[in-house]
């Protein structure tokens, strides 16, 4: 059978981009357009375990940022003015800080520490922070540096408590699940069954990990929320040992619970993102009865 004419085989490739592109686009300003649009997603979560001195400190994560070719520093210097007009008690930040290179962690660092937060701004580090064994200085050491430089505060498999008022929560941080030596144990140190403990962890899977009942709450990235999905409800590649499980959202594991952000960046070279949008979350603690995460 005879091929189409050149001009009508290009018109029917041309409009099925636009049927394409047209969907992608639907449901709200979703789709394609995720690539350039930044969504605020609000969890509460709420727990007898938090003193009334903590009922509604406003926490913001920020986590999977990937500065770099593709992310730039203007687009950086915009999230973070987004996040201080937030007004956030915390900040937290997940880890993936850069993309490509880890000599892009210093640039990151420095608008990192325009953030404010009265109780401050506490890190840990992702897989993509760490420079392979074959580069220059092989490991973490250069996001250390530029967050020492910066002020924030780096967890490393540690610990703090929080304090208002006399009261207190336990807060943690560990290395990358993927390419770091996560501990839980350092940071369970001195706490116990009454005490609200939130644990940031670049990788939702070390969640599996952690002894039952010791964690109130992780905050984790690294998955993009799938980065490129089928209308938002199955990611291509999501970079996970449980599949689909840790894509995005509210996750309820057999010994804790995890919210995954999608992130800000995307770790690919061609900056694409379908019904997965970007994301700055923003977590309010309530003190209540019975315990509950929920959007």
């Amino acid at each position: 059978m005879p091929r189409p004419p050149l001009t009508k085989r290009l018109g029917v490739a041309l409009l099925l981009c636009g049927v394409v592109a047209l969907v992608a686009t639907s449901a709200g300003g979703c789709g394609l357009l995720d690539t350039f649009h930044l969504e605020i997603t609000e969890y509460t979560c709420e727990s007898p375990e938090i003193p009334p001195a903590f009922d509604g400190l406003r926490v913001a994560f920020l986590t999977d940022i990937h500065l770099g070719p593709t992310y730039t520093e203007q687009d950086l210097e915009s999230v973070v003015g987004l996040v201080n007009l937030l007004q956030p008690d915390l900040v937290l930040l997940g880890g993936d800080y850069v993309y490509g290179s880890t000599d892009y962690e210093s640039a990151c660092f420095a608008y990192l520490a325009e953030l404010e937060a009265p109780l401050g701004c506490f890190a840990v580090l992702g897989n993509h922070d760490y420079a392979p064994s074959a580069a220059a200085e092989p490991g973490p050491g250069q996001a250390v540096r530029a967050a020492n430089d910066a002020g924030i505060n780096l967890l490393r498999n540690q610990g703090i408590w929080l304090q208002i008022e006399g009261q207190r929560i336990r807060l943690g941080g560990v290395e990358d699940y993927q390419v770091g030596h996560p501990q839980w144990e350092p940071i369970g140190q001195g706490t116990n069954t009454d005490d609200f403990v939130l644990l940031v962890s670049h990788n939702p899977d070390f969640s599996e990990d952690l002894p039952p009942d010791a964690v109130d709450l992780v905050l984790s990235g690294h998955t993009h929320g799938g980065q490129v999905t089928i209308f938002g409800s199955w990611g291509l590649r999501v970079p996970s040992e449980y599949g689909q499980k840790y894509r995005t959202g509210i996750v309820e594991n057999d010994v804790t619970t995890v919210i995954v952000s999608n992130g800000v960046g995307t770790s690919t070279p061609v900056p694409l993102r379908l019904f997965a949008p970007a994301q700055v979350v923003v977590l309010t603690l309530r003190a209540a009865d019975s315990p509950s995460v929920h959007p």
